[in-house]
């Protein structure tokens, strides 16, 4: 079966960090990102801004394949987010309330269940009537990678027609003070994207169009990333998707702030793909930590830079890579917008 990329959704960051108010850092945000007008205010007053990026980006995602939510279909679509911790910032502010909010009740009781890890994922499908599969990752900066791996195994398995994989970043002084104590040096960003996968089949049948085939994702803890691990890692990523070294056309990284870990990073990669374009973004929209290999995804569909491998390494001992192909396109049907939980609640 191939698992093919039939819709896209994102929430890009400004393109020029913004500075804050110390503490907080200066940061690539996505300020002009209004969650109550795209979800309403209902939808976005219980859910923290790492959910409600993670929500817009499903949403059009769905509408991008042109995918209709019913009665039918609402059983066989599935959500699969990846987090670095969930809201941080829900559960400080959560923390600060037994603190400082007046006795007995000192905290809104309907807040708890938005400060727990799955909290997003069930939101977003809840929001758009889905009842299908429905997982959080946690897997820091290799978030991203881990979702779509977790997509394909759902969608191999048949547990799912289709899948929801996205991944969020949010950005606020409480997030802000944890990067900067707890990862390295880079300037934040924030942001969400989220694809739409079903098989090429499904798709094909539809008239929908593929975006791209992932053709293979490997995700695993390692015990280091000297002596060659890059290499491996994607040596055998590659023979898995099918794909030889001088085929692919760019691969994109993260930069992680241990020094030793990106120098093996680029130097192993730059000799094991010597022709393909190397970026990591992080000029544009920073270090977007969760969500940072799915935007670099979308980035390269954009720019239909296939294919195309993405690399998600973390310090401490997980390593993700993702192989992507192109796919021979097919003609669309007219289809409707797709509706908000906003819209249907009208």
């Amino acid at each position: 079966m191939h698992i093919v990329i039939s819709g896209q959704g994102t929430i890009w960051p400004d393109p020029l960090p913004k500075a804050h108010p110390a503490p907080s850092a200066p940061a690539f945000t996505a300020a002009c990102f209004d969650g109550q007008a795209l979800l309403g205010r209902k939808t976005a007053q219980y859910n923290h801004r790492s959910a409600q990026l993670a929500m817009a980006a499903c949403g059009q995602a769905l509408n991008d394949a042109g995918w209709q939510v019913n009665q039918d279909s609402r059983e066989r679509i599935g959500v699969t987010l990846g987090t670095a911790a969930g809201s941080i910032t829900g559960m400080a502010e959560f923390g600060m309330d037994t603190f400082t909010q007046p006795r007995p009740q000192m905290v809104a009781a309907a807040k708890t269940s938005h400060c727990v890890l799955s909290a997003p994922a069930g939101a977003t499908a809840i929001a758009y009537g889905l009842r299908g599969a429905n997982a959080t990752v946690a897997a820091g900066p290799a978030s991203g990678l881990a979702v779509l791996r977790h997509a394909m195994i759902m969608l191999r398995a048949q547990h799912t027609d289709a899948m929801l994989a996205a991944a969020s970043e949010e950005y606020t002084p409480p997030t802000s003070w944890v990067a900067q104590a707890a990862r390295g040096p880079q300037v934040q960003g924030e942001g969400a994207a989220a694809f739409l996968m079903e098989s090429s089949h499904q798709a094909r049948a539809a008239g929908r169009t593929a975006h791209a085939v992932l053709a293979a994702v490997d995700v695993r803890a390692v015990a280091g990333f000297g002596a060659g691990q890059f290499t491996r890692a994607l040596t055998r990523t590659l023979a898995r998707a099918g794909v030889s070294a001088p085929e692919v056309a760019a691969v994109a990284f993260r930069h992680t702030g241990v020094a030793a870990v990106d120098e093996a990073q680029r130097s192993q990669l730059a000799h094991a793909l010597p022709k393909a374009a190397h970026t990591n973004d992080e000029e544009r929209m920073g270090d977007c930590y969760s969500a940072h290999a799915l935007l670099q995804l979308a980035r390269l569909l954009d720019q239909t830079r296939l294919p195309a491998v993405i690399v998600a390494a973390d310090p401490d001992g997980l390593l993700a890579i993702a192989v992507l192909t192109g796919c021979a396109p097919v003609s669309r049907t007219p289809h409707a917008a797709h509706r908000t939980g906003r819209d249907r609640a009208r």
